[in-house]
C-alpha cells in the first residue's frame, strides 16, 4: 500500500497498546481480521489522518482498487465497530478503529523505514515488501524486532551510525545482496570468523 504524502508524525504508542492491539480487531464471532481488511483499515486511517474522514475514492486509491472493491470491506469494518459507515456517506473511524489503524501504521512505518535506512532498499521496494512483512510479522517476533532497533539506535548514538558501518560492510563484501561475491581484489570468499576450523573437520573422519 502506497502511503499518501506529507503523512503526520505518528503519535507515540502508550505502554501495552501493541499488547492489546490483536484483540481490538477481532470478535469472538468474527475472529482476527484478514490482511485484506487490514489493509483497508490502515488506508482509511491514513487517509482520515490527513482529511478528518475518508472517501471511499480516497481509500481504493490508496488500496490499489476499485472502488466497488471497497465497499464490502468498509461494511465488514463497520460491523466489527471499527468504522463508521452508511451508504454514500464519508467513512470515519471509531475510537477502536483508530487506536487499531494506528497501531497498523505504526507497524508499516518502522518496517519501511528499517528497509531504506538500514539496507538501504529504495523506497518503492520498501513500501512494497514492508506491506508483506507487516502482515507477516506479528505479536512478540514484532516487539522483539522493535526492540533490536530502539537498542541499535541507542548504540548508534554511543558508537556512530551501525547503519552506515552496515553500508560500510557491506561494500566490502561486494554488495548487499546476501551473494557471496569475494570483495573487489580479493582472491576468493573469506569465510567467517570463527569457521576456518569447519572446512577443516568436513575432512576429519
Amino acid at each position: 500500500m502506497e502511503t499518501p504524502p506529507n503523512r503526520p508524525p505518528a503519535r507515540k504508542r502508550p505502554t501495552g497498546e501493541a499488547k492489546g492491539w490483536s484483540i481490538m480487531v477481532q470478535s469472538a464471532k468474527q475472529g482476527p481480521l484478514s490482511d485484506s481488511l487490514q489493509d483497508y483499515l490502515e488506508a482509511v486511517y491514513l487517509v482520515a489522518q490527513r482529511h478528518g474522514v475518508a472517501r471511499m475514492k480516497e481509500i481504493a486509491s490508496l488500496v490499489g482498487v476499485g472502488k466497488s472493491s471497497v465497499t464490502g470491506a468498509v461494511q465488514s469494518l463497520a460491523e466489527r465497530g471499527l468504522v463508521n459507515y452508511d451508504p454514500y456517506q464519508y467513512v470515519t473511524l471509531t475510537e477502536k478503529g483508530e487506536a487499531a489503524g494506528r497501531e497498523l501504521a505504526r507497524r508499516h512505518r518502522i518496517l519501511k523505514e528499517f528497509l531504506m535506512k538500514v539496507l538501504t532498499v529504495p523506497e518503492a521496494e520498501a513500501e512494497r515488501v514492508a506491506c508483506k512483512m507487516e502482515h507477516a510479522i506479528k505479536g512478540e517476533v514484532f516487539g522483539r524486532f522493535l526492540r533490536f532497533l530502539e537498542f541499535m539506535e541507542g548504540e548508534a548514538g554511543r558508537s556512530g551510525s551501525w547503519a552506515e558501518s552496515f553500508r560500510a560492510f557491506c561494500v566490502s563484501q561486494g554488495g548487499c545482496d546476501g551473494s557471496l561475491a569475494p570483495p573487489s581484489g580479493a582472491g576468493g570468499y573469506a569465510a567467517p570468523r570463527g569457521t576456518e576450523g569447519d572446512e577443516a573437520r568436513k575432512g576429519t573422519p
